[in-house]
C-alpha cells in the first residue's frame, strides 16, 4: 500500500495565518468604536421617528398571522384524520366485518321458536 491514499498532507503556513489574522483583527484604535456607537444610535432614534424599524409592517403581521391559521387548521386536519384512520383500524381488528375482498354469500332471516328449537337439537 501506499501513501497516497491518505490524501494531501497539511502543511502549516505562518505568514498566511498572519496575513490572515492582521486583515480580520479588530481595529484597535477607540475612534473606530465611538462612531460605530454614534452610527448605531442614529439609525435607532431615526426609527423613533419614521416608527419602529425593528417592528414588521401591518401587512407582512397580516400575511404572517393567514399562513399560521392555515398550517393550523392543515395540522389540525391532518391529526383527526390519523385518529379516525386508527380508531377504524382498532375497530376492524376486533370486529371482524367482511370487506372487499370477503364476499356475503347470504344473510339469515331471524328463526322463529320451532326452528330455533328444531336446530338446536340437531346441532344443523
Amino acid at each position: 500500500m501506499t501513501d497516497e491514499m491518505r490524501g494531501p498532507a497539511l502543511v502549516r503556513d505562518d505568514a498566511v495565518t498572519n496575513g490572515l489574522r492582521a486583515i480580520y483583527a479588530a481595529p484597535t484604535e477607540a475612534a473606530y468604536w465611538e462612531r460605530l456607537e454614534q452610527r448605531i444610535m442614529a439609525h435607532i432614534e431615526r426609527g423613533q421617528e419614521e416608527g419602529r424599524w425593528w417592528a414588521l409592517s401591518e401587512r407582512t403581521y397580516r400575511y404572517g398571522m393567514m399562513a399560521a391559521g392555515l398550517i393550523l387548521i392543515l395540522a389540525g386536519s391532518v391529526y383527526l384524520r390519523s385518529r379516525a384512520v386508527e380508531s377504524q383500524m382498532a375497530y376492524e381488528s376486533v370486529i371482524e366485518t367482511p370487506g372487499a375482498d370477503q364476499p356475503v354469500y347470504a344473510r339469515r332471516l331471524p328463526l322463529d321458536e320451532r326452528r330455533a328449537t328444531l336446530r338446536a337439537a340437531t346441532g344443523h
